[in-house]
């Protein structure tokens, strides 16, 4: 046996050890003694987390485009402030 297959068999070992006998028909007892989920309960967690993707989305393209309008803005003010009216011959 190779050093990495010891290594493995020894975790699967120690692994064993520190659970209780009969772990395993406890967990599958316990599993299928749960009852299914309802149709309703399904339906409900789907409708909330529909409704919580939307808020996220909405909530970044919100400052996304916040963000797109301030840098747009920055921009016509910067030319603005460059060409004043004077400039292009449009005084009074």
């Amino acid at each position: 046996m190779n050093p990495e297959t010891q290594a493995w068999q020894r975790l699967r070992d120690l692994g064993s050890a520190r659970l209780s006998p009969g772990f395993a028909d406890g967990v599958l007892r316990a599993a299928r003694a749960d009852p299914e989920p309802s149709l309703l309960g399904q339906f409900m967690l789907s409708v909330a987390t529909a409704a919580l993707c939307f808020f996220a989305a909405t909530l970044v393209q919100s400052r996304i485009s916040r963000a797109d309008n301030e840098r747009v803005q920055a921009d016509w003010q910067q030319i603005a402030s460059a060409t004043d009216d004077s400039g292009l011959g449009l005084s009074q």
